[in-house]
């Protein structure tokens, strides 16, 4: 039977480990100390054991105990084993059914395997856990305080500004260039990505040295603080900045509200195009969206990424229109497309599916079996479950397609449906990819690819 040695740190800013290493050389100490010799060393760097979050090393170190490869665990205090009663349960189990000894360096040997060493124990993660809860609370109560005073909290420096022995102070090269992409994407309406492109091609990087990113750009677009408002969590708080805002306050919140009212009538109101947001890019993969073109040729469907490919509307739209109006027109369009009651069970076989597989996981997490055991008898149960949710997708799109068009005259019926109806009919039956010409014109058909979606049951030629 082995000994093993289990080291754990919260947090570790410097990320060298520093604080484990000093946990591990003292459990060295007082095994050689017992005349115990060493054979396995688990640890768990920058990771709390009040979080819930996972623990490699505390899973490795249970499996061990499981297997009855270890017999003695040495920690530097308990509390480095485990800080919740989920955790404590789950070695208490195993403690009891392998006799295994608990050593620490600070806080002594203590004894899982009799009934006082258990209640010691659990009176101890409670007030454990009554400690971590308590030091929350203070620092929940530190922060607000602190942006009650007009303080702007940050771990990670952010864009155009830094901190100095005099506060928050403006980086200027930085500032200028927050000015310049704020006031183009509020009052130019210029989207995101070609502001994003823009700052790439100039070689500006974030504060971590790293190209912008869409995540990123957004994050400093709608964040407050450019705007001199003070905010605990969400919560705006009527008090004066620490810091020069790069914008007016007043003008900050009208640009917000505008903004916001903006995406109140995209999100509400129906879109303008046939096309836009399904149909992709056959270059990149990228969504298309209409830009209106200056040289005199309309509205075209261009690549949102990059504009890999441009191609008039009016021609894309009339030929997706006629594909889909001709495959409705034929005699099984009813038997293919028509919308038919959702089984009942296929519900319920789903629902127990998922259930099983839940139920696997609550047994990982017990104990009683293994994740490679999990992972064998998942398995089968998976693929049940894909089945019968590729049958449930399958009806939802026959069921976009409405039953008045598949009756009579399709194409007059296609011609009155609402545009929020034809979208959702291509959308849930076709994939529409276009291509890029060799020359913009004359349109070429063959550069626009429309497959049908698996769902449908139909082929590409069909």
């Amino acid at each position: 039977m082995a000994v093993a040695i289990y080291t754990r740190i919260s947090h570790d800013k410097t990320g060298n480990q520093a604080g484990v290493e000093r946990q591990a050389k003292e459990c060295r100490e007082l095994a050689a100390a017992r005349g115990l010799s060493v054979t396995i060393e688990h640890s768990d760097n920058d990771i709390s054991a009040f979080s819930g979050r996972r623990r490699p090393g505390f899973e490795n170190l249970l499996r061990d105990v499981q297997n009855g490869i270890v017999d003695t665990i040495i920690v530097w205090h308990p509390d480095r084993l485990y800080r919740r009663s989920a955790d404590l349960e789950l070695l208490i189990n195993l403690v009891e059914k392998n006799r295994v000894k608990i050593l620490s360096v600070t806080a002594g040997d203590f004894d899982l395997n009799t009934a006082s060493g258990r209640a010691v124990a659990r009176t101890l993660v409670a007030w454990s856990g009554f400690e971590v809860e308590q030091k929350a609370d203070r620092q929940r109560s530190a922060y607000r305080q602190r942006a009650e005073s007009g303080a702007w909290p940050f771990t990670h420096r952010p864009f155009g500004y830094e901190r100095t022995k005099q506060g928050i102070v403006q980086v200027p090269e930085e500032a200028a260039v927050l000015r310049d992409i704020l006031t183009r994407y509020y009052e130019g309406g210029e989207p995101r990505h070609a502001i994003m492109r823009d700052l790439n091609a100039r070689g500006i990087l974030t504060p971590q040295g790293k190209p912008w990113g869409i995540i990123q750009l957004r994050d400093v677009l709608m964040n407050d603080r450019y705007g001199g408002l003070v905010k605990h969590g969400e919560t705006v708080l009527d008090a004066p900045p620490l810091w020069e805002p790069i914008i007016d306050r007043d003008v900050w919140l009208g640009w917000r509200s505008a903004a916001a009212a903006r995406k109140r009538r995209s999100t509400f109101s129906a879109a303008r195009y046939l096309l836009t947001g399904i149909a992709r890019c056959g270059v990149c993969d990228a969504k298309l969206y209409v830009k209106h073109r200056s040289s005199g040729l309309g509205r075209a469907y261009a690549c949102s990424a990059s504009s890999c490919v441009y191609r008039s509307v009016t021609a894309v739209d009339a030929l997706v229109s006629e594909v889909l109006i001709r495959r409705l027109s034929l005699p099984d369009a009813v038997s293919v497309f028509a919308d038919r009651e959702m089984p009942l069970e296929w519900i319920r076989e789903a629902t127990a599916l998922q259930d099983r597989l839940d139920s696997l996981a609550v047994l990982v997490a017990d104990g009683t079996l293994n994740v490679d055991g999990v992972r064998e008898a998942a398995k089968p149960l998976r693929k049940q479950l894909q089945s019968v949710q590729e049958r449930i997708v399958a009806h939802a799109a026959r069921a976009a397609v409405p039953a008045e068009l598949l009756a009579g005259d399709v194409r007059a019926q296609w011609e009155a449906l609402p545009l929020t109806t034809k979208r959702a009919v291509i959308g849930a039956t076709m994939a529409v990819t276009v291509h890029r010409q060799e020359h913009p014109r004359p349109f070429d058909p063959e550069s626009i690819e429309i497959r049908w979606l698996p769902v449908t049951g139909l082929s590409d030629d069909t």
